[in-house]
This record gives C-alpha cells, structure tokens and sequence, in this order.
C-alpha cells in the first residue's frame, strides 16, 4: 500500500512537471511565431538528443550501486571525472562554434548548445545519483527545478511581448533561448548541492580502473541507446522540419505546428516516466523472480493508464487550436495519430530498464531501437512528401508499435512467463484497488 500511494504522489509530481512545461510551451507558442516556434522546437530538441546520449553514462549510477555493490562513493568519483573530461571536449566545440559564427548564422544555435549542454549532463547526473539512492521525494523535487525556472522565464517575456515593455520589436526568442540556458544552470547547481548532501559523497574526479572497466562496457552501450531511442522519438520532427515543404520558412512552418502536436501528445510519455523513476533502483536491486514480477505489475499499471489517458486526450484535441491560438489548427490530426504511438512507446521504458539493470542485456535495446528508427525513417521518406506532417506521425506511431511487440516478445523469452501477466489484471491488483479506495473514502471521511 504504501509503494502505491508513493506512485500516486510521484504521477501527481510528474504530471505537475509537466503541466509547467506545458503552460510554458503555451506562452512561448503565444510569443513567438510560427517559424520561430519552430527554430525554438529543433533547437532544444538537438539538445535533448546530445544530452540524452552523454548523459546515458550517469545510469551506471544504479547498475554500479545497486547491482554491482560498487562503493557510492567510488563510481560517483569515477562518473565525474568521465563527465570533466566531457565537459572539456564542449567547451572546445564551443570555441569552435564562435568561430564558425564568422561563416555561418547556423552556428548560432550549435554554440546555444554548447552552452547549455554541459549543465543538461550535470543535472542528469545529480538526479540520476539519487535516484539511484532511491530518494524518490527527493527526486521529485529537484526534477521540478528546471520548468519551474524556465517558466518563470517564459511569463516575464509573454508580459514583455503583450505590453511592449521594451518596444514591439523585442527580440523575443534570444532571450528565450536565454532564459532556456539560465534555468540549466540554476537547476543543475541546485540539484549537485543536494546530491552531496543526501549522498553524503564528496567532488573528488578520480580513476578506478575496475569501475572504469564497467562504466566503459556499460555506459557506452547505454549512452548509444539513450540516443538512439530519443532519436527514434524525436526523428520524425526532423523529417517533417526537412521534407514538409518546398521553402525554408514552409519547412520551419511545418515544424513549429508539428513540434505543438509532439508536445502534446507527451504528456503520456510523462506519466509513464513517473512509474519508471519509482522503481528505478528496485528494478536492479531485487532478485531475478522479484524483479520479472515488479516489471509485469508496473508494466500493467502504466500500460493501462495510458490507454486511459490517451482516449481521454484525443477526445479532448479539439481544443488545441484554443490554447495555442488557431493557427495550430492543423496540429490536431497528427497530434491524435501520435497519441497511439506515444501510449505504446511510454510502456517500453519499464521492460528496456529489466533488460539493462536486471539482466545486463545492453544490447538489445540498441538492436529494438535501430529496427525502430528503420522502420520510421522509411515512412517518413515515402509519406511525408505526400501528406505532409501527418506522415510523419503515422510513421512515428507505426515504429514504436514495432518497438513494443519486440520488446514485449523479448521479455517474454527471458520471463519464461506467460504473456497475460503483462496485459490482463489479475486478483491481486483488484483486491489492491479495493485497498487503495477504502483508505481515500477513510481519509475524505476523516477530513471532513
């Protein structure tokens, strides 16, 4: 019972980070306009694809911990010096940038990047340390920091934008960008503060050949899957940007509605991240049985809930043109496609993280996400220079439904379990559903 209620808190936290991060994509959609939208959606995508593939070395923090029985202290030694010498190699492709400025306006948003990406790495490195400490509350918080800013951000510039406090002609999305930077920064400083705190861990960059050995056979097979899997989630916004159009600016059109439908619909992806992060260190820290029936529970909560969810947000897609303004109007038709795609790809994660920490099949994640990225870069191509961005949610959606089946085959050949225990509820979590609405109806009662 008191696993679930923490779920419980940890969705409504989740959904929390979420609907800041919505509100905040509202106002900037508000401000900025459609083609802006649109170099504002590719470039903060580009950085979560970067961050995604370097900071996948911060997940050794729980297969080194937790599975290993590494000393804390000695793989966050080691894991910080990984991350220094990273640091190091952007602050050169930095220089780089700036100078490629001289040439190319392009290189504007490539140094935007190289700013910002070491403090991404840094604040996925803290919060992946206590996850893996199983600090959930913890957790919680300090995954709020970053919107919670960025939000704060967004208001002072739609008020500027509304009111004309500096003029109408405000360059409105450089100070986006910058406040985007700004709350990277102030997050991930407040988030290692807290990770030394509670992990009681000290910033020493240190080598340990044993743990190197690991974190190398580990962490870049991971790395190369968190990539590929953002890749595959976030391709298609790329192909709609580069082949949705016959002009630049109808391209960044494309993209700026697409980027909306893409937002949307991730709202699902979130909340099964939520279930993801609770059982995080459990997932590796339980034995091989415990483990496979953790998975199969989880995996029924989150599947479920997403159908759910995702039913209940298409019936709602209508008002996306009233949020957003009616110029998105067309972001509902791909926005509705992509809601399959997004509740099957949500489920995923929770078997892609057994494979990793339970079994240390690294690899066959990597293998599950190149067929994936195949099969949506092929539909994109035949698709989309016919139908325009709906192609590229039709392609999305078809890619993480393969995603799934083979996921779902390949843990059953490992589970050696029959295939109802990931789909269909059985006895115990009805009499667990049974137990989770008699204590609401006693605490209603009780604060009444």
């Amino acid at each position: 019972m008191a696993f679930v209620l923490r779920m419980i808190r940890t969705v409504f936290y989740k959904l929390a980070v979420t609907g800041i991060t919505f509100l905040s994509s509202v106002l900037i959609t508000r401000y900025l306009p459609v083609s802006s939208r649109g170099v504002y959606t590719e470039t903060t995508t580009a950085l979560l694809l970067f961050s995604s593939f370097l900071a996948g070395y911060s997940n050794f923090f729980n297969y080194g911990i937790n599975r290993l029985k590494y000393d804390r202290q000695d793989v966050f030694s080691v894991l910080l010096r990984q991350y220094a010498l990273i640091s190091v190699g952007i602050v050169l492709m930095l220089i780089a940038s700036l100078v490629g400025i001289q040439f190319n306006s392009f290189f504007i948003y490539t140094a935007l990047l190289m700013v910002t990406l070491p403090f991404t790495l840094f604040l996925a490195f803290a919060t992946k340390f206590v996850n893996a400490l199983n600090q959930i509350d913890l957790l919680n918080r300090l995954n709020m920091l970053q919107s919670v800013m960025m939000f704060f951000f967004v208001i002072l510039l739609f008020c500027t934008s509304k009111w004309h406090f500096f003029g109408s002609k405000f360059p409105l999305l450089p100070f986006t960008f910058t406040g985007w930077t700004l709350s990277y920064v102030l997050a991930a400083a407040i988030a290692m503060f807290f990770a030394l705190r509670v992990g009681q861990v000290r910033l020493r960059p240190k080598k340990n050949q044993q743990i190197g050995k690991k974190l190398g056979d580990y962490g870049h097979k991971i790395s190369a899957q968190s990539f590929l899997t953002l890749l595959n989630y976030r391709g298609d916004l790329y192909f709609v940007g580069l082949l949705a159009g016959s002009t630049l600016l109808a391209r960044q059109v494309s993209a700026g509605l697409y980027g909306i439908a893409v937002t949307a619909s991730e709202i699902l992806w979130q909340v099964s991240q939520s279930v993801a992060v609770l059982v995080y260190s459990r997932v590796a820290t339980e034995e091989r049985n415990n483990s496979t029936v953790l998975t199969e529970r989880m995996f029924r909560y989150t599947f479920w809930l997403l159908v759910v969810l995702g039913i209940i947000m298409a019936i709602l897609s209508p008002l996306i043109p009233i949020v957003f303004g009616a110029r998105y109007h067309p972001s509902i038709a791909p926005f509705e496609v992509l809601l399959v795609g997004t509740a099957a790809y949500g489920a995923i994660g929770l078997l892609t993280q057994y494979f990793t920490d339970q079994l240390g099949k690294v690899k066959y994640p990597m293998i599950m996400q190149i067929v994936s990225i195949v099969v949506n870069a092929s539909i994109c191509l035949l698709t989309i220079p016919h139908v325009g961005m709906i192609g590229g949610a039709i392609a999305s959606s078809t890619a993480y439904l393969v995603a799934l089946g083979m996921s779902v085959t390949y843990f059953r050949y490992h589970a050696k379990r029959p295939l109802h225990y990931l789909f269909l509820p059985t006895k115990q979590d009805a009499e667990l559903a049974v137990r989770i609405v008699s204590r609401f109806r006693r605490v209603n009662k009780a604060s009444k």
